[in-house]
């Protein structure tokens, strides 16, 4: 936390970054960054004007530094105070003795050069600021005024004075209405968090439907070609901002809002970190803790249909889950339900076929392997319904029953097949006792009869043992020699 004790600590950035943070509504209502309204007059006179306001940042500001320190909040909003006083009279001063210095076209570095060696440091960035600060007072908008920055970043870029605009430019960025500026007024938080991700990796635009707005184009392209590290430090905690609103990202709806967090999480990775860093992380925590409650993941899966429905909803979600603790919750719930001694009737009672019921077991044993359960967990879980399914399909005579219907022996071959294909057997033991089946309807010696027999043409003949071969080889089955 910032502690200024002296006038000249007051231009420190970490100083304008705090009052960026805490006069912002000000700030983008007026249009000028941090800098711009400590090295101006006219500023100072413009938040002395309106209400309570800058009593209201004192006070919020000495209520901060007094906590890191140990003091006396009253004590502090005295010296901070006093520290503002000092600098408008300074300020003022300053203005009144020295004449404006007017920034002339194409020649930003040979002035600021100037200015540097016009006399001691203290003065001549009191000069430099006031130059700096006439130029950009013309802008009507953000708009104008991150145009105008742009252009003198370009003069600057390959002298040592770029860092001058940098500081500037990283003010102006972070403020959300200089973003709505230059990106465009986005309704959603997902679309806002996109088009800052992909400014500072330099992909903008991925997702914006029509043309990009130019500017933003410009402010891009203006990233990637110089050293700008404050301007994309900015941009970071720009992120960190919007994620740790109470806004959703997307909707108010548990599912939508999970994917599209999950989504913004796998889009803040970036080469080997993360954008934002633990900050970023933390936020994105905190937001699914805020949806994945007890009660609401409850209510959610109520709203389900079958027990195997509920469970899968529950891995989708644990799929998308970020953080330890969210975690947690859902696994004491996958866990409720797979220790339950009625699971196995629960998940398999109700209406529908043989086959209906293997595609549960099936669906569910693959939402348990693709979701990201701990090797143990999904060991277990998948065990367990994969010994549900064996269980099934003995009990239930499953197999047999293909055996006893009255078709020929290519339509139970392909009806098997199809089992197969279509999923409804849990890879390993389930799946290879299927597999044997098909194997030995082939092998009948009335397959090739029943499958082929009724074409009257060789060419048709082939077209189906080609189509045959294609289907056998993806689940490794060999293609039967026809019987003669």
């Amino acid at each position: 936390m910032v502690h200024c004790t002296t006038v000249e600590d007051l231009f420190l950035p970490a100083a304008r970054s705090l009052i960026g943070t805490l006069a912002r509504p000000f700030l983008d209502q007026m249009a000028i960054t941090p800098t711009e309204l400590i090295y101006s007059a006219r500023n100072h006179s413009r938040i002395d004007g309106a209400g309570t306001l800058l009593r209201d940042i004192t006070e919020r500001a000495s209520a901060l530094q007094a906590k890191a320190i140990g003091q006396k909040t009253f004590d502090r909003v005295r010296e901070i105070q006093a520290l503002l006083e000092q600098l408008s009279i300074k300020i003022r001063a300053f203005e009144a003795a020295e004449p404006a210095i007017v920034l002339k076209p194409g020649e930003f570095v040979a002035q600021v050069s100037q200015i540097m060696r016009s006399g001691p440091p203290d003065i001549a960035n009191l000069r430099l600021q006031r130059m700096l600060i006439d130029t950009l007072a013309g802008c009507k908008n953000w708009l104008e005024k991150i145009e105008r920055m742009y252009a003198l970043a370009l003069e600057a870029a390959n002298s040592p004075y770029l860092p001058i605009m940098d500081g500037l430019l990283a003010e102006s960025v972070i403020s959300d209405l200089a973003q709505e500026s230059f990106f465009g007024r986005r309704m959603v938080l997902e679309d806002k968090i996109d088009d800052l991700i992909d400014i500072y990796k330099g992909t903008y635009p991925t997702r914006r439907m029509g043309e990009p707005h130019a500017t933003a184009k410009k402010l891009q392209q203006l990233l990637k070609d110089l050293d700008l590290p404050e301007t994309m430090t900015a941009i970071e905690t720009s992120i960190i901002q919007q994620l740790a609103s109470r806004n959703p990202i997307a909707s108010s709806e548990l599912m939508t809002e999970l994917r599209a967090t999950h989504s913004v999480l796998g889009r803040l990775r970036h080469n080997d970190r993360i954008l934002g860093g633990r900050r970023a992380l933390e936020f994105i925590d905190k937001r699914m803790g805020r949806l994945l409650t007890e009660e609401t993941i409850a209510d959610y899966i109520r709203n389900q249909g079958s027990m195997g429905e509920k469970v899968t909803r529950l891995l989708e979600i644990y799929a998308v889950t970020f953080g330890p603790n969210n975690k947690k919750i859902l696994e004491g719930f996958l866990q409720r339900y797979f220790a339950d001694e009625d699971f196995d009737r629960r998940l398999l009672t109700g209406e529908g076929s043989g086959a209906h019921k293997l595609r549960i077991l099936a669906n569910l044993y693959r939402a348990i392997i693709a979701a990201p359960l701990g090797s143990g967990e999904k060991a277990a879980f998948g065990q367990k319904i994969a010994g549900m399914q064996s269980a099934f399909i003995s009990s239930t005579r499953f197999f047999a029953s293909i055996e006893k219907q009255t078709m020929s022996t290519a339509k139970k071959a392909f009806q098997v097949i199809d089992y197969c294909q279509e999923g409804c057997f849990i890879p390993g033991e389930n799946l290879e006792k299927a597999k044997a089946l098909a194997r030995h309807y082939l092998s009948r010696p009335d397959f090739m009869d029943t499958y082929v027999g009724h074409i009257p043409s060789q060419e048709g003949k082939r077209e189906m043992l080609s189509s045959l071969k294609e289907r056998l080889d993806k689940l490794g089955i060999p293609l039967p020699s026809p019987q003669r």
